[in-house]
């Protein structure tokens, strides 16, 4: 049985190591067919927007503590500033060495007590799937209201699927506590009930939080697009939440999606006439500032030993 499960991730890894390759193929050849002269048209036309961009960095973060401080309220750990501090931040560091961040939750949970663990690995990652409820809701939206996926000439079927996706999430994310009930005798499965019939809003607040954070990552990437020449308008903004859209969908290795953001980005803001090397730079700018210093800042903190 084991040695089932051991193949099945292989394999499951050699699969998306496949799709990431493919990625990468699909970003380079597009690179390669830059116009020349495009790179002379790129500069920077609207500094105030570009800084703009990089200073909401600082909001970015702030919401993305607020989820993981409520979270350690909800949980009740008895924890101080500086644990909740270096501990999100350590957070950010594992994250970005997991496909999608996901395993944000492996920095953190060495800062608490074990008998605390389980339940911080359960809520980071519900908190992780609220930031993909966002993404899907509002992405799937832009669909509905751009009228196709860019990416797609034909996509009426897919947005149906889009639709049953957001509502099998919604259903899945306010509805989780009933399904572990059928696991009453494990103890984490019991707790995590508890937890959130204690506390009924926690769900909606985190999704509130998400949501907030969803409109700051369009502001920095729309901003950081204007400041290179982009014209700002509810086209570019729509065009955005597909690039989030399907880069959420997309499945990736490590370092918050590199690469992958910027194949789909080009391939769906390239259709709106902007610069190549705008909506390249424009991607890898904010993937710079929003996951790898926040990452930086991490390594040099984060040096306390965790709690046995």
């Amino acid at each position: 049985m084991l040695k089932i499960k051991k193949n099945q991730k292989n394999i499951f890894l050699f699969v998306k190591l496949i799709l990431f390759t493919g990625v990468l193929c699909v970003l380079y050849s597009q690179i390669n067919q830059f116009d020349k002269n495009e790179w002379t048209a790129f500069h920077l036309v609207n500094p105030i927007s570009f800084v703009v961009a990089v200073l909401l960095v600082y909001p970015n973060i702030w919401l993305a503590y607020m989820k993981w401080k409520l979270t350690l309220l909800t949980i009740g750990t008895d924890s101080d500033k500086k644990t909740r501090v270096q501990s999100f931040f350590a957070g950010i560091v594992s994250g970005i060495l997991t496909p999608n961040m996901i395993g944000n939750f492996i920095g953190r949970f060495y800062y608490f007590e074990r008998k605390h663990r389980s339940q911080i690995i359960t809520f980071t990652l519900l908190c992780n799937f609220a930031a993909f409820i966002a993404s899907v809701t509002l992405g799937t939206l832009a669909v509905l209201f751009m009228g196709r996926i860019f990416v797609l000439k034909e996509s009426n079927q897919l947005v149906t699927w889009l639709f049953a996706c957001v509502l099998i999430a919604y259903i899945f994310y306010f509805f989780i506590d009933n399904l572990l009930a059928r696991f009453r005798k494990k103890e984490f499965a019991y707790n995590f009930k508890k937890i959130l019939r204690d506390n009924r809003w926690y769900r909606v607040k985190i999704l509130g939080l998400s949501y907030s954070r969803f409109i700051i990552f369009t502001l920095q990437f729309s901003l950081m697009l204007h400041a290179f020449g982009a014209e700002l308008n509810f086209i570019l903004i729509g065009s955005i939440w597909q690039v989030y859209l399907i880069t959420m969908l997309v499945p990736s290795l490590f370092l918050g999606k590199i690469g992958v953001k910027e194949a789909i980005a080009l391939e769906i803001l390239g259709q709106l006439d902007i610069n190549d090397f705008s909506i390249l730079f424009a991607s890898l700018i904010i993937w710079f500032v929003n996951t790898i210093s926040p990452a930086l800042i991490g390594f040099i903190i984060c040096r306390d030993k965790a709690k046995a």
